[in-house]
């Protein structure tokens, strides 16, 4: 028996958009309920549309000079509980501010975010070979859903060269996207490395409108 295909009217998206919250905890079994469909599929709409990207709120000069101070002292993950703030948040927020933490790349989950994506799309192009990623060999065991990723930036941009059309960049961290893309495109070994240079300005354009 074929699986059941679920499929949203216009009433079902406006509901979906008023209602989601990611930061809320069960709201989307509560959506769920409302709309009698399951979870997993309330939550794949919502990123389909745009709604599962948590909305950071403004950072203080306060929470500024802390990250400067801790970046390279503690982990992503400690700084983003301190300031009740997500790692990936943490991470845009310091490459914005200039500060590099080396070694850190990430997650599917963190670059699913910045890519305004479902992380299940970021593993299925790790595990078809269009994204590098490789272990980060920690101990977390096969219940706790086995060893994370770790995707580096260049590899985030050598699948950009390859897939310019697989992402949507409605959806992506502007300011992250930006970020990366120039740092490629000023970049002279890469400038030689890619012909079509055109494209790619063009790409950054579009995301800067």
């Amino acid at each position: 028996m074929p699986p059941k295909r679920w499929h949203f009217n216009d009433d079902q998206d406006r509901f979906l958009a008023k209602h989601y919250d990611p930061t809320v905890r069960g709201r989307s079994e509560q959506i769920a309920r409302c709309l009698r469909m399951p979870r997993w599929v309330v939550n794949r709409r919502a990123a389909a549309l745009g709604l599962s990207r948590v909305k950071d709120r403004p950072w203080s000069r306060e929470d500024e000079e802390y990250l400067e101070a801790q970046l390279h002292r503690a982990s992503l993950k400690a700084i983003a509980r301190k300031l009740r703030r997500t790692p990936t948040a943490i991470k845009l927020k310091a490459k914005r501010l200039g500060l590099r933490k080396h070694g850190e790349g990430y997650t599917a989950s963190s670059l699913a975010q910045a890519l305004g994506v479902d992380p299940h799309w970021v593993l299925a192009r790790i595990r078809d070979g269009r994204l590098r990623a490789t272990h980060r060999r920690t101990e977390r065991t096969e219940a706790q859903h086995g060893d994370s990723w770790l995707i580096t930036d260049e590899a985030v941009v050598a699948f950009i060269k390859r897939n310019p059309y697989d992402l949507d960049l409605r959806k992506v961290d502007r300011l992250w996207f930006l970020d990366l893309v120039t740092a490629w495109l000023h970049d002279p070994a890469e400038a030689r490395r890619t012909p079509r240079r055109g494209n790619q300005d063009n790409v950054a354009k579009e995301v800067a409108a």
